[in-house]
């Protein structure tokens, strides 16, 4: 499933104040400790060793990277640098990339969300922030950016004027896991539940037999609100966007939502859901889960290996299931899948030197080749595992510096499907579903043109009445048609019409 992305903050017009009073972030330049394979005489097209920079690097994910990581180590030594990643859970990163960009504390190398993050991409490229990496590309002939840069399917991330944002790329969708408490299942003598209904019966059983205390979670849900309004899909049977008598229409204007949200309400008013769902953050709700105090977790499949092992720590005797597959609702059993090219990475150059700049266009070059792809996906051959008999076996250090089924935190800017594919048992099953039962976005925000700015405008309204609907504030049946207009007020119905015309464009 894929999770909505939502934000609060609409900042353009910080941002186009705040673009100019950024601070010149390119890193501390010195002297290298050694000169082992540096480059002391640059000629033209030759990408300079001579200095070492410091790169700021921000990223999302589950774990921070550890101080003596394998793979920061070797792209540190191989490029003369010194890589500094901050991490953060992926539901606070959009709000503190708008504030880090407001008070000039931007980083050199970071992601954007397509959905809810359109406006910093735009903000940044007319102002002239960002490196342009077809030129980097063509100027250092640097073959793997150029192969990246030109492969089918992602004309809308170009420009006429060049590549100014690369799409990390997954060839094999991840979707959610919907993981269960498979003892209490046990304990009450149920199945797991395989439609909609059955699933609803299945927590007020939770809550009702009291399987995790006094305050039973019934569920919860690592990413927060956009994991439980993913559930959206069983019902629409569309991913952000579906049609409606032939035409796009947006998925929660359609139809077929209300009687989801009327679905949402029952489970929220019941208390069979998380109360928390619009508060809370991956770490809170997964501790609930691990406590006991919860039965279902619904989380990205990368995490199921971490929350499997923290449970059988603090419970020896809990058993895990997946819900596979995914209970169904008046469209079907289907799920939510990501698209295949995800949120674009951006590298700053205002205030930046050539020569740093180069040196980051090299990195990223390296981490679309496949010596980089493997290496990000896998570890590094003799550290992070070795071959025996034709089959790799993993080592302790690739626990520490791999995140299961993602590969390693930096690869989320590169190809990391190879690791999204590295995956046994339930998990397998789960994916191989995904990929015959899942619905995948019908194309990105790029499709949107310069309508996207209208995004952040209407996942506010969004999510306001989103929160209303659920928790009971406003009445779904009474308030939907003004609901359905407040969203075209500010800008639905604009964006809706260049879905239309975009989409015959790219002949979607």
């Amino acid at each position: 499933m894929m999770f909505r992305k939502m934000t609060a903050l609409t900042l353009i017009p910080v941002l186009a104040i705040s673009i100019f009073g950024c601070s010149n972030n390119s890193g501390n330049s010195s002297e290298p400790i050694s000169t082992k394979s540096q480059d002391s005489a640059a000629g033209p097209g030759k990408i300079s060793l001579a200095k070492k920079y410091d790169i700021k690097w921000f990223q999302w994910g589950p774990r921070d990277i550890h101080p003596d990581d394998a793979i920061i180590k070797y792209l540190n030594e191989k490029f003369n640098v010194n890589i500094k990643v901050e991490r953060i859970l992926a539901k606070e990163y959009q709000k503190n990339l708008e504030l880090k960009i407001a008070a000039g504390d931007m980083p050199d190398v970071f992601r954007y969300s397509l959905g809810s993050g359109a406006h910093i991409y735009n903000q940044l490229k007319e102002d002239g922030f960002l490196m342009n990496f077809a030129e980097y590309a063509e100027k250092y002939d640097l073959k793997g950016l150029q192969t990246y840069i030109n492969r089918p399917g992602t004309e809308e991330f170009r420009e006429e004027n060049g590549v100014f944002q690369l799409p990390s790329r997954k060839a094999v969708v991840v979707p959610n896991v919907m993981v269960v408490r498979q003892d209490w299942l046990d304990q009450l003598g149920l199945k797991k539940p395989t439609t909609m209904d059955e699933f609803k019966s299945m927590l007020k059983a939770f809550k009702d037999n009291k399987m995790g205390g006094a305050n039973t979670v019934p569920v919860t849900f690592a990413l927060g609100s956009g994991a439980f309004l993913g559930l959206s899909t069983g019902f629409t049977g569309a991913n952000i966007w579906g049609k409606v008598d032939g035409k796009w229409n947006y998925e929660s204007t359609m139809p077929q939502y209300k009687s989801f949200l009327q679905f949402a309400r029952e489970l929220y008013g019941e208390g069979l859901i998380d109360r928390e769902v619009f508060t809370s953050n991956e770490a809170q709700a997964k501790s609930k889960f691990i406590s006991g105090n919860s039965g279902v977790i619904v989380a990205p499949t990368e995490r199921y290996v971490a929350i499997e092992k923290d449970l059988a720590e603090t419970n020896k005797n809990a058993k895990l299931s997946l819900i596979i597959p995914m209970p169904k609702g008046p469209a079907g059993d289907t799920g939510r899948v990501d698209s295949s090219n995800t949120e674009p990475v951006v590298v700053v150059k205002k205030d930046r030197d050539e020569d740093f700049l180069a040196r980051v266009a090299a990195i990223i070059d390296y981490t679309h080749t496949e010596e980089g792809i493997k290496m990000l996906n896998y570890g590094i051959e003799g550290v992070h595992y070795k071959m025996e008999n034709g089959k790799m076996v993993k080592t302790a250090l690739y626990e520490r510096d791999i995140i299961p089924s993602l590969g390693h935190l930096t690869a989320m800017t590169t190809d990391y499907s190879l690791a999204a594919q590295d995956v046994e048992g339930a998990l397998k099953d789960n994916v191989e579903y995904s990929l015959k039962s899942g619905i995948a976005p019908p194309f990105t925000a790029l499709t949107y043109g310069s309508t996207k700015d209208v995004i952040p405008s209407i996942d506010k309204k969004y999510t306001e009445w989103m929160i209303n609907f659920v928790t009971g504030a406003k009445d779904i049946n009474a308030n939907w048609n003004q609901y359905v207009k407040e969203m075209n007020d500010v800008g639905l119905s604009k964006l809706t019409a260049a879905v239309e015309q975009n989409t015959k464009k790219w002949g979607k």
